[in-house]
């Protein structure tokens, strides 16, 4: 991945404390792809994705004041993204709500897989359904680690567990996966 153009993300937080609204339509601008990603892989759902973008940058916003600078703002990010999509999709279950039923059904390959090309549309959707049968916690850091390109320890920073725990879910998920295409 190409490291943004401009001002760092540090420097652009320190303008938005101050008041710049442009510094803070950089930010957002620098990382919308990647949190409507996060968002989307959790609730499978375009237009609630949309919403969680929006709802995702609200929260980063009113929680700058307690980023610490020098730490990696993509890690602090992507914890608020994870987190806030992990509660929305928690929420929908417990009303039992239409969404979780429409995701199955809108649900599509990624594209910005590397390989995706070269796998048949119903290898992609085979693996797909058989990644939806994992645990939450397996599947969300198997997401992180490869469809986003984590380590265990960026990893371990979201999902609030330790580097060791992340390892031995990603293991997991691996050997289920392995489990759930052969049986398919």
């Amino acid at each position: 991945m190409m490291e943004p153009v401009g001002p760092d993300d540090n420097e652009l937080i320190a303008r938005i404390l101050k008041g710049d609204r442009l510094a803070a339509n950089v930010l957002v601008e620098r990382y919308q792809k990647l949190v409507y990603s996060i968002a989307y892989r959790i609730v499978h759902n375009h237009a609630d994705a949309d919403d969680l973008v929006q709802s995702i940058f609200m929260r980063m916003f009113r929680g700058l004041g307690s980023y610490v600078p020098g730490t990696e703002f993509k890690s602090w990010l992507y914890a608020i993204a994870t987190n806030t999509s992990l509660n929305v999709r928690k929420q929908a279950k417990r009303q039992k709500s239409i969404a979780v039923k429409a995701a199955a059904l809108t649900q599509t390959a990624d594209h910005t897989h590397p390989g995706a090309d070269l796998m048949s549309e119903e290898a992609r959707h085979r693996i797909e359904r058989a990644i939806e049968k994992l645990p939450e916690e397996q599947r969300v850091v198997l997401h992180l680690r490869l469809r986003e390109d984590l380590t265990h320890e960026q990893i371990a920073k979201i999902v609030g567990v330790p580097p060791a725990t992340v390892t031995s879910r990603l293991f997991l998920a691996r050997k289920k996966l392995v489990q759930l295409l052969r049986d398919v």
